[in-house]
């Protein structure tokens, strides 16, 4: 077997795009659960957020368009878990599990999005 040859292009994540019926809906969510700045539009089947390294963006989905919603995990490291789970799930957010700290010292909680898609919070 050859070895394999390391990678050079030094990859790093960008951007999330989250296809969606739902493009507004799903939004407001993530803004409203993250205590974001309103969405950037661009063109009338997209919105986004600029966040610290990384875009957040959503796509309405159109009908001629081979795209499902749903199945996307998405982990966001917040300063205050308690305070972001609770907005979260006052905005009727369905919990996955609340905030519990794991073994190695972080503190991690869980709600779904409109869609489904599972939003997960991280606390040092």
């Amino acid at each position: 077997m050859m070895p394999m040859e390391r990678n050079t292009t030094n990859p790093t994540l960008d951007t999330v795009i989250i296809c969606t019926t739902r493009m507004r809906e799903l939004a407001e969510f993530y803004k409203l659960g993250l205590d974001l700045q309103e969405p950037r539009p661009q063109g009338d089947n997209h919105l986004g957020f600029q966040l610290q390294g990384i875009y957040l963006g959503f796509d309405k989905i159109v009908e001629d368009q081979f795209v499902h919603p749903g199945a996307v995990l998405l982990w966001f490291r917040v300063d205050n878990i308690e305070e972001t789970f609770e907005r979260f799930k006052n905005m009727g957010a369905k919990v996955r599990y609340p905030p519990t700290e794991k073994p190695w010292g972080d503190t991690l909680a869980a709600v779904f999005d409109p869609d489904g898609n599972i939003v997960g919070l991280a606390e040092r």
